[in-house]
């Protein structure tokens, strides 16, 4: 366990601590080290770095960056900050109430986004320079109940270019692209919209 904690960048007297010792970002080392110990080839990361503050998230993101060459590890990696999942991710999947959308390598996805859903996270991501704008894209009404979904696709009460189709059929997910996977009727007239 020492070596593990030294190899997350913590001294092995953090041992002996007591939990509330640590701060945000200590803690989320603490429980990479633990998980490391296991000797796994998967880990689930879910929203690891959601609580800690920018400086830290670009630590503990390169930290996993550097172990997951180091012990060749695979990370399925669960965010809803898109700049984050773009920095960490080799292939991205977009969801909606429990559905995947989209699927795609990152340059794939976020150069080309296909569905209309992805198409407005994308278009929410601030750009870090001030004098360049985006468009964004507001999607209106409610989300629906993920524990009673209307029929058909799940994201048609939102999507501006769902049509009666969409209400009444569940759109298949398919390989649009090589790689490039896409769950909607509409994609000729979601490719007329760019982000």
């Amino acid at each position: 366990m020492h070596s593990m904690l030294r190899r997350v960048g913590l001294d092995p007297y953090y041992a002996y601590r007591y939990p509330h010792e640590f701060s945000g970002g200590q803690r989320q080392r603490i429980g990479i080290a633990r998980a490391l110990v296991l000797h796994p080839s998967f880990i689930v990361c879910d929203e690891p770095v959601s609580a800690l503050d920018v400086s830290i998230q670009s630590q503990v993101l390169n930290l996993l960056r550097d172990l997951q060459d180091e012990f060749n590890l695979t990370y399925l990696f669960i965010a809803h900050n898109l700049s984050v999942v773009e920095h960490i991710s080799d292939r991205v999947a977009v969801m909606y109430l429990g559905k995947i959308v989209e699927m795609a390598p990152r340059e794939a996805l976020f150069d080309d986004p296909l569905h209309m859903y992805t198409k407005a996270l994308i278009s929410a991501i601030p750009i870090p320079d001030p004098s360049l704008k985006r468009d964004h894209m507001l999607l209106e009404g409610e989300v629906p109940s993920p524990l009673n979904p209307q029929p058909g696709c799940h994201f048609h009460p939102r999507c501006p270019i769902a049509t009666e189709q969409c209400s009444q059929e569940e759109p298949i997910f398919e390989e649009v692209a090589p790689n490039h996977w896409v769950a909607c009727f509409n994609l000729e007239e979601a490719n007329l919209i760019k982000v």
